[in-house]
């Protein structure tokens, strides 16, 4: 009887450590929402695997014929403990911008930007702005000497809206509207690395 219930759990902790790994994904819900803003974000999903880390942003869709928000949307990625955030997302609605370093170098930063030129890192970085459908997504790949395979990545988010256009005309909010997620200075959990 000793035997077979060794047996049994030798079979079952083979069994444990043979099962592939779940690719690691979390998302995170706004949980105060940004109603009164034209620019609310809803969620935010993170992904961190061997295909890089993939970070999709939703937010109320924009309808520029209707009423036209004016702000910016910016997004913080830390992926490493203590420090801060190492890299930004941030545009403009409407307008330009992209992804950036916030520390290192004159050329380490220059390596990440993707505007107004794209650096050797930020080559590795594809982003989607389709605010239209509410969907802004960024896709760091892969890259030694670049963002390699992070053990760990979380995101802050924030939209400010500081007016929208009704036709012609401008209507200012005072002061601008402001949402985040999750809050202030506060990041969404952790995601760690795995393969799949």
């Amino acid at each position: 009887m000793r035997r077979t219930w060794g047996i049994l759990l030798l079979v079952l902790a083979l069994s444990a450590t043979a099962a592939p790994a779940v690719a690691q994904t979390k998302t995170t819900r706004d949980p105060r929402g940004g109603g009164s803003s034209l620019l609310d974000i809803h969620r935010v999903k993170v992904t961190n695997n061997a295909k890089g880390v993939r970070i999709t942003v939703t937010i109320d869709p924009v309808d520029w014929v209707t009423s036209s928000p004016l702000g910016d949307f910016r997004m913080l990625i830390d992926t490493k403990k203590g420090g801060g955030a190492e890299f930004a997302e941030a545009f403009g609605m409407p307008g330009d911008g992209g992804f950036s370093a916030r520390h290192g170098s004159k050329r380490f930063k220059k390596s990440w930007r993707t505007y107004p030129s794209v650096g050797r890192c930020g080559r590795t970085v594809a982003e989607s702005w389709d605010v239209q459908k509410g969907v802004i997504t960024v896709h760091i790949r892969p890259k030694k000497g670049c963002l390699y395979h992070p053990k760990l990545v979380r995101v802050n988010l924030r939209t400010q809206q500081s007016g929208y256009y009704e036709g012609t005309t401008f209507h200012p909010n005072d002061p601008p509207l402001v949402d985040h997620l999750p809050a202030s200075g506060a990041y969404t959990p952790w995601v760690r690395y795995t393969r799949r």
